[in-house]
């Protein structure tokens, strides 16, 4: 992947381990460690990304050099073209001379032109002959010299064409889909790419989507990913036979269930994110909290009914509280209730963000909530004839 890629991977990760550390997930010595590692990596990335700049600037001032070079090249050029008109006129203007007419190739022999030039100045007076044939034969060095340097550029190669270019100059030259390259014996002639298949960690789903609204995986795959390296997921539904036998062996109190096999100890990221795993019949499940699980599945539907679970005093619970009050009113038959954080329910569900709220004593979701997305949520599982009413889209 390429450095603006791995870099917003790595700044995913980060704050995904901020998180674990947060709900208790992983101690404080696991998170300082991680953080450490992600932060080195996003150090050596702005390092790599400042020397690329440096190159690139180093690289026009060279090609503005040898564009200098080509600009002095071609003014000469020029300036001989000029002189050799000069010679030219003064040839006409003596004695009425009119100047030879020559064509000459740097492959023809010029002995030809040199021949008739030679008739021509015969028949004019004698007193010119000694100039004019010193005048025919300056012209006739100069067309060889200028023919003889044409050819000579056109057979020379090209500095591009002898400047060496290796296969490859490290890993990140080696790439194919579905594969993982290798450079051999970089920056060398024998350089060359060595490709083999990617082992993917293998993840088994299991998630109900038809009765949530907020059960999607994608955030917390791209998290798996960025811990070990390419994965395959799987995604059975909880609804089928498959899906409830699964829930039994795992004993699944929540969904979505991320499940790793065994394997996946051999995988060098494991030591340090095994914390954040259940060990479960030989194999490895994301505990509830760093999966960010949201449907009691088991838990009885009780329909129009929202708790909210808060910290007393807590800046954020009683702004919680203050944006719930517009729906409340917009919506008296819900059957509401508010939970301290010591309270039993908030035990037995094990919530540990505050505030939270639970939709028909199944669902929940976190954080301070304008009016208007708590009816959107309440909606989604409860058919009220205010759900059409538009609320405040904006925090009190």
């Amino acid at each position: 992947m390429d450095d603006k890629t791995q870099r917003e991977r790595l700044e995913q990760e980060l704050r995904f381990l901020k998180e674990s550390f947060e709900a208790e997930v992983i101690s404080k010595e696991e998170f300082e460690k991680g953080r450490d590692r992600i932060e080195k990596k996003l150090r050596e990335i702005k390092q790599l990304e400042k020397e690329a700049n440096k190159e690139g600037i180093g690289k026009e001032a060279q090609e503005e050099k040898e564009a200098a070079k080509i600009s002095d090249s071609i003014e000469k050029k020029e300036e001989t073209k000029i002189k050799l008109k000069v010679i030219q006129d003064e040839v006409g203007q003596h004695e009425h001379f009119e100047p030879v007419q020559i064509k000459a190739h740097p492959t023809e022999k010029i002995e030809e032109p040199i021949q008739e030039a030679a008739k021509e100045i015969k028949d004019e007076k004698k007193e010119s002959k000694s100039f004019k044939y010193a005048v025919v034969f300056v012209v006739l060095l100069l067309i060889v010299f200028f023919s003889y340097s044409l050819l000579k550029e056109k057979k020379a190669p090209k500095a591009e064409q002898l400047k060496f270019v290796a296969a490859c100059s490290s890993d990140d030259d080696c790439k194919q889909e579905g594969k993982e390259g290798f450079c051999i014996n970089p920056r060398a002639k024998n350089a060359k790419c060595e490709f083999k298949e990617i082992q993917k960690t293998n993840v088994l789903v299991l998630n109900d989507r038809r009765n949530c609204f907020n059960c999607g995986t994608q955030r917390v795959l791209d998290i798996l990913e960025n811990w070990f390296g390419a994965i395959s997921a799987k995604e059975i539904d909880y609804n089928t036979n498959e899906g409830k036998n699964i829930a039994e062996i795992f004993d699944a109190k929540m969904l979505p269930v991320y499940i790793l096999g065994e394997n996946i100890t051999k995988n060098p990221g494991f030591e340090q994110f095994k914390a954040a795993f259940v060990k479960k019949d030989g194999n490895y499940m994301l505990s509830d909290d760093a999966a960010g699980s949201t449907f009691y599945f088991k838990r009885d539907n009780v329909p129009d009914k929202l708790d909210l679970f808060v910290i007393d005093g807590d800046a954020a619970s009683i702004k919680a509280e203050n944006n719930l009050k517009e729906f409340l009113v917009a919506f008296k038959e819900v059957k509401f209730e508010k939970h301290n954080e010591n309270g039993a329910l908030a035990k037995e569900l094990n919530i540990k963000t505050f505030p939270t709220f639970l939709i028909n004593n199944q669902i929940k979701f976190s954080g301070v909530l304008a009016a208007e997305t708590i009816k959107d949520n309440f909606c989604r599982l409860n058919k009220l004839k205010g759900c059409e009413r538009s609320l405040s889209m904006s925090l009190v």
